[in-house]
């Protein structure tokens, strides 16, 4: 081989440094070419889509669902929602398994078995689908239980949980439960005028703001959070349904916590049934756990969403609407009538769940107990058929405690071990020994 030969193929460190930045810069140039070639596609189909950010107005009955929040393996509101605007072609399948890339959001959460009259999210959606249609279009995919109503544009900074000022939760309770202890508690009790407005003039007591620490659980002692402010809570004239005579109570509040609402109706009840007085008042806003009755979670819906803020501001600009929904009151107040409240009705005259929770009351201390587990005053003993042991022992094997919720209105097993069988029953806890005794203690 010649020496000229040998000069060409040897290479200076210099000259092989150089080539390796070239091809570093090469490799470098190509990564950020398919980064720019996948940052295009994604603004050419929101090109073509135009998302727009938009509002929709949900009622649904919350019998049949695991609460409002999308949830792993089981059915919820969310779930449906998204499954229905997959299989119409309004949103893609990334955008449903990825919701946040619409930025989905909620107005307020409810738990399984909670229904909602006026429930809001906002999303963005492709802004040709965005007309009066779509609620017809999505609704042929959603059950039954739960309808689309309406849908509005909105700013595309606007949040359906941040930008909602208040909102109002109603509980729709038979009025036998405000019957004092002298009265006879059935569903042939009629309450009086005078009787409604004794209990409105005892719910003035939660406007304000309070610390409802004692009407929540999971919170520590002077925890700033608790503290929360009620802007009106009242009882309405009663109604009958399924031949039972109801009542509704309304309670509106910038906010609310865990079982805060259910635990309010259920002082209210204690309190008018003369179970405890208005000294307890004292008490209950204080930093000490006291021992408060939480109502049965079947009566309990989210009624409405104010957003007085965004109204004031963006509902007369010309291009917003405010969210009223008022040109919807007929169609809400159907789907209320004859799905959510007939649906309570229904049940609690199959399976009389405040009759059964009224039992438990005169077992609460109404005072100052532990932090942890509640005050139990001496259990009362009962005699059970044996063949309902069985049918409890059966309902436990089958039953799974990792879905129970706090708002469900049914008796569901949550423990079995060895002889005993305890049950959750609205905030009592039945424990069922096979010596055919039941055991009926209080938990909060």
């Amino acid at each position: 081989m010649s020496s000229e030969g040998v000069n060409l193929s040897k290479r200076s460190p210099d000259e092989a440094s150089c080539d390796e930045s070239e091809a570093k810069k090469l490799k470098s140039e190509n990564v950020e070419s398919v980064d720019n070639i996948i940052s295009k596609a994604a603004a050419n189909t929101n090109k073509v889509r135009k998302p727009k950010k938009v509002t929709l107005l949900l009622c649904y009955l919350g019998k049949e669902f695991y609460g409002m929040q999308r949830n792993s393996n089981v059915s919820t509101v969310e779930e449906e929602l998204f499954k229905a605007l997959l299989e119409s072609n309004i949103i893609l399948k990334s955008e449903f398994d990825f919701p946040k890339t619409m930025k989905f959001q909620r107005a307020a959460r409810t738990d399984k078995g909670v229904s909602a009259v006026r429930q809001i999210v906002s999303l963005k959606l492709p802004v040709k689908e965005v007309t009066n249609e779509l609620p017809e279009k999505v609704n042929k995919h959603l059950p039954p239980e739960i309808r689309l109503v309406g849908v509005k544009r909105v700013t595309q900074s606007f949040d359906a949980k941040i930008a909602c000022d208040a909102r109002t939760y109603s509980y729709m309770t038979p009025t036998f439960a405000f019957a004092s202890k002298d009265e006879e508690t059935s569903e042939n009790y009629r309450i009086s005028e005078e009787r409604i407005k004794e209990i409105n003039e005892f719910l003035e007591n939660y406007i304000g703001t309070h610390n409802f620490y004692n009407f929540t659980s999971g919170r520590l002692p002077g925890d700033p959070s608790c503290k929360r402010y009620i802007i009106s809570c009242e009882c309405g004239p009663p109604f009958m349904s399924s031949g039972i005579e109801f009542s509704v109570i309304k309670i509106k509040g910038q906010s609310f916590m865990l079982h805060q609402i259910r635990k309010m109706i259920g002082l209210a009840i204690a309190i008018k049934r003369n179970l405890t007085d208005l000294s307890i008042l004292d008490k209950v806003w204080d930093t000490e756990r006291i021992d408060i009755p939480k109502a049965p979670g079947l009566g309990l819906m989210l009624e409405e969403l104010h957003y007085d803020w965004y109204n004031k501001k963006y509902g007369s600009d010309g291009m917003h609407e405010p969210l009223t929904w008022d040109e919807y009151d007929d169609v809400i107040e159907n789907f209320k009538m004859e799905k959510i409240c007939a649906n309570i009705a229904k049940t609690e005259r199959e399976e009389k769940s405040m009759l059964q929770w009224l039992e438990t009351l005169p077992h609460h201390s109404y005072d100052v107990r532990d932090a942890g587990p509640p005050t139990m005053l001496p259990s009362k003993q009962v005699m059970v058929d044996k063949n309902q042991i069985s049918e409890i022992s059966n309902e436990s094997e089958k039953t799974d405690t990792s879905n129970i919720s706090s708002s469900n209105g049914d008796a569901k097993a949550v423990n079995m071990c060895g002889d005993t069988h305890v049950l959750e029953l609205e905030g009592t806890s039945v424990v069922c020994n096979k010596s055919s005794e039941t055991e009926i203690k209080c938990v909060s």
